[in-house]
C-alpha cells in the first residue's frame, strides 16, 4: 500500500524543473520552489512586526521554518556553499532560540533582519532571487 501511494505521488508530482525546464535548486531536503521560498522570506517579513512571542513562533513556523531547512540543504548542494548554509542555521537558530523564550527579547528584530539577510545570501547561491519585505 505504501509503495503504491509513493509511486502514485511521484507520478502526479512536479519534477522539479522551473517553467524554461532549468531544474530547480536542490539538496538532500528536497526542491526548492521559488514559490515557496518567496513565502518563506514574506513570513520573515512579517516576523519582523511580530509583538507577541505565541504569534511570532506560529508565524515562523507555519511560513518559514520547514523551507529555511531546504534552502539551507540546497546551498551546502550547490557547489558546496557550506559557509551560506551555516549563516542561515545560525541565523535560524538565534530566532528559535528567542521563541523559546516567554518574550520576545530585545535584539528579537535585530536577529529576524539577519535572518531574512542570511536567507537571500543563501537564495542567491542557489540562484534564486528573494524579494524585498512589502512596506
Amino acid at each position: 500500500m505504501v509503495v503504491a501511494i509513493a509511486v502514485v505521488a511521484s507520478a502526479c508530482g512536479d519534477d522539479g524543473d522551473a517553467a524554461d525546464g532549468e531544474p530547480l535548486p536542490s539538496g538532500s531536503l528536497g526542491v526548492v520552489r521559488p514559490d515557496a521560498a518567496t513565502a518563506a522570506v514574506f513570513g520573515l517579513c512579517d516576523l519582523m512586526s511580530a509583538a507577541e512571542v505565541v504569534d511570532a513562533r506560529a508565524t515562523f513556523q507555519d511560513r518559514s521554518h520547514a523551507t529555511l531547512h531546504v534552502i539551507a540543504a540546497a546551498a551546502e548542494a550547490a557547489g558546496g556553499d557550506r559557509a551560506s548554509a551555516a549563516a542561515l542555521f545560525e541565523a535560524k537558530q538565534r530566532v528559535e532560540a528567542a521563541l523559546a523564550r516567554d518574550e520576545l527579547p530585545p535584539r528579537f528584530q535585530r536577529d529576524v533582519q539577519n535572518l531574512i539577510d542570511t536567507t537571500r545570501v543563501a537564495l542567491d547561491a542557489i540562484g534564486l532571487d528573494a524579494p524585498a519585505c512589502p512596506s
